[in-house]
């Protein structure tokens, strides 16, 4: 008897587990329609635009008074290493907490002060167009997609790197998704929704594995001209060649002139190596843009230089509360006595409203104390990152795991956030998801490889343009900055950041 019990409170509570987990992942524009959609079918619920429309940017609550996400410490301030997990056991559900009740938070973000409302230009919030990742996303929202087809197609998506390209093995991407998400797939899966789905969206050339990839992708939408049907071949089978430019091999390998190879050229350098960078630098999808708004804030104190102050953006979002039309109504009904059919069946249908209003609040509820709990955490993590204005010298290494352990939330709900979510800072908005890397070990302590990157590209920017750094050279360099890293690393680096080898970057 008690197996049964446990099997129909287990069935009762995953429909609103997963209503919970979909909540976390969307967007605020995508709860919106969420919540229009629920009022539509539960008249009980009320919802309140001009909550929204009205207090755009700003959040309400007053400062929590927690540091790195512990609660009962009067001082705000983020601490400079944030506190370890304690080892609360975690209960296996979609936000992934044991014990929280959502009464026990006013759900505002907050660490130290509250940023002065008057002086808040809530058009901070907004970027000039939308991110490439967003534009993709409402591509998929478009397209005629099985369930299974447009989660994985999502999952790829969001695994996008900041040129476009899927730099990730789908062996790996599969193992995450088992792993992190409960999610089995297989690799063949995977490669249909890449290539008869992803692929196809525009800009052209976007997740691509590679850049040869990403070439004839675009190629392939050439219209078959001579010079296309060489430039095609050329990134095909001897790309190689080409890219260090080893032409009279090309003279050879295709038995053409000096005059036909400048012409596939030229059909070649106007192509988009890194069409995430295109996007992003040049705006090229502004006329399709909708605004997208940050869901967090991470800003200096502006009373104190050592304090951040985080939270969440709550005006982008309407008010949604229980009916007190319809709470009056049944309390008359109940109070009359009445026990007409028609008013016991009144009876049933507001209660079961209600109820099923209240869980639909209380899932917005841990909706947002999740969120408040995990930018905390990120906020403390970064703490250097943000304080320095963005650095990234000053990023250090941070997996999924690290601020599940400290929210004491399950890996796949922080993966949610970091996949769909932005933060407003000082420095302009970034994605969630760019302030996890993996980092290497040195005499110091361990560097994330932003940061090496970054040196890197510094490196490379200051170097002689006569006499540029091999990759053996700059791994010395790196070495002499306290990054320890192998020659095989760097060029993998460089190339990453899109810089040429030492031969190619040569001027005469």
């Amino acid at each position: 008897m008690q197996l049964v019990a446990e099997q129909k409170l287990a069935a009762t509570a995953a429909p609103q587990l997963v209503q919970i987990a979909k909540m976390i992942e969307a967007t605020d524009d995508e709860l919106t329609q969420l919540i229009t959609a629920e009022s539509e079918k539960n008249p009980v619920l009320e919802v309140d635009f001009s909550v929204a429309n009205g207090n755009a940017g700003e959040s309400d609550g007053e400062p929590s008074g927690e540091e790195g996400g512990n609660p009962g410490d009067d001082d705000g301030a983020l601490a400079n290493e944030p506190e370890e997990n304690d080892g609360t056991p975690q209960d296996d559900t979609a936000d992934g907490r044991s014990d929280r009740d959502p009464d026990d938070d006013d759900g505002e973000g907050t660490i130290g002060q509250n940023p002065e409302k008057s002086d808040y230009d809530p058009l901070i919030n907004l970027r000039s167009e939308k991110s490439l990742t967003e534009d993709l996303l409402e591509q998929l929202n478009m397209m005629e997609l099985t369930d299974e087809e447009l989660y994985l197609a999502r999952y790829i998506v969001n695994s996008l790197d900041s040129k476009g390209y899927l730099s990730r093995d789908l062996v790996d991407l599969a193992e995450d998704l088992e792993l992190n998400e409960m999610h089995e797939t297989t690799v063949e899966a995977l490669e249909h929704v890449l290539v008869d789905i992803v692929q196809q969206l525009e800009p052209t050339g976007i997740a691509a594995r590679d850049m040869r990839e990403c070439l004839l992708l675009q190629l392939q939408e050439k219209r078959g001209t001579p010079a296309t049907i060489l430039a095609y071949n050329i990134v095909d089978q001897a790309f190689d060649d080409y890219a260090n430019k080893r032409y009279d091999r090309l003279y050879k390998r295709f038995d053409i002139t000096g005059t036909e190879l400048a012409a596939a050229q030229r059909v070649i350098h106007h192509l988009v190596p890194h069409p995430g960078l295109q996007e992003a630098n040049a705006g090229q999808i502004a006329d399709r843009a909708d605004h997208i708004r940050a869901d967090f804030y991470i800003h200096r104190d502006p009373t104190q230089d050592d304090k951040l102050i985080a939270g969440l953006h709550h005006g982008n979002l309407p008010e949604v509360r229980i009916s007190g039309d319809y709470q009056q109504m049944l309390e008359r009904i109940q109070q009359s006595g009445s026990q007409r059919e028609d008013d016991q069946k009144a009876i049933r249908m507001i209660r079961e409203n209600m109820s099923s209003a209240e869980k639909f609040i209380s899932a917005l509820e841990r909706r947002r104390n999740t969120l408040h709990d995990v930018i905390t955490v990120l906020a403390n993590l970064q703490r250097e990152f943000f304080l320095s204005y963005g650095d990234r010298n000053e990023l250090r290494p941070m997996k999924l795991q690290d601020v599940a352990d400290l929210a004491h939330y399950d890996v796949s709900t922080i993966s949610r956030v970091s996949n769909s979510k932005y933060i407003d800072t000082d420095f302009g908005i970034i994605a969630v998801k760019d302030l996890f890397s993996t980092g290497i070990q040195s005499a110091d302590g361990a560097i994330s490889n932003e940061a090496v990157k970054e040196t890197l590209r510094e490196l490379i920017e200051q170097e002689d343009k006569h006499a540029p750094l091999s990759d053996d050279a700059l791994s010395d360099r790196l070495k002499e900055r306290g990054c320890p890293v192998a020659r095989r690393t760097v060029a993998k680096y460089r190339e990453q950041l899109g810089y040429p080898s030492a031969r190619e970057r040569k001027e005469i």
